[in-house]
């Protein structure tokens, strides 16, 4: 059984409920001392076991990610009651592809992307005040749909080979946990102990 089937109709079910998780993952980054760091993002696409990420250079994720492309990526669906940890290798999209996805962004997470051009993600600034001021001006002086994204914009897919599925439905909480590892471009899977 393939286990991305599993996340994607899981995914699906989610969204049917309006489950606040539907839409984002859990990102977690070593740096080369062993310091941990997990980020909330949006999970752009999933196909196959490809999970597609939206990263600005700009960010500390970013320097973490490209120095270390060691990740886990968690998903947590609470209205399903389903967990998936999910490890691979990191690869950058190319420019072109990230172009194309980048247009069906919000306008928002767009003029984000503006701004950190010139104040990049997590860097201080005064107020929230200010930032909406930025982001306002950035809005008039900009045609968002007719814009490319800043070259500081990138997509990268985390490709799975290993995904590990906690399903807490059981009722006599005995939870069911399996993991899955991919090995010849086929799935296996062993029963673990919860």
């Amino acid at each position: 059984m393939d286990p991305n089937k599993i996340i994607l109709e899981t995914r699906t079910e989610a969204r049917k409920s309006k489950d606040g998780n539907a839409e984002t993952c859990f990102l977690a980054i070593a740096d080369s001392d062993g310091q941990a760091s997990v980020r909330t993002l949006v999970l752009r696409d999933m196909i196959d076991n490809r999970y597609t990420l939206f990263i600005n250079e700009t960010s500390p994720k970013w320097q973490l990610l490209s120095q270390n492309s060691h990740y886990e990526l968690l998903l947590w669906y609470p209205t399903q009651q389903k967990q998936f940890r999910i490890n691979g290798s990191c690869h950058l999209l190319p420019h072109d592809e990230v172009s194309d996805k980048w247009q069906g962004r919000p306008d928002g997470s767009k003029y984000m992307d503006v701004l950190y051009q010139s104040h990049p993600q997590s860097s201080v600034i005064a107020s929230r005040a200010e930032l909406e001021s930025r982001i306002h001006k950035i809005k008039i002086e900009s045609v968002i749909k007719s814009m490319s994204p800043p070259m500081e914009v990138r997509g990268v897919e985390l490709i799975a080979n290993k995904i590990e599925v906690l399903d807490l439905n059981n009722t006599d909480r005995l939870h069911d946990r399996q993991v899955f590892t991919l090995e010849n471009k086929q799935w296996t899977s062993e029963v673990l102990i919860p």
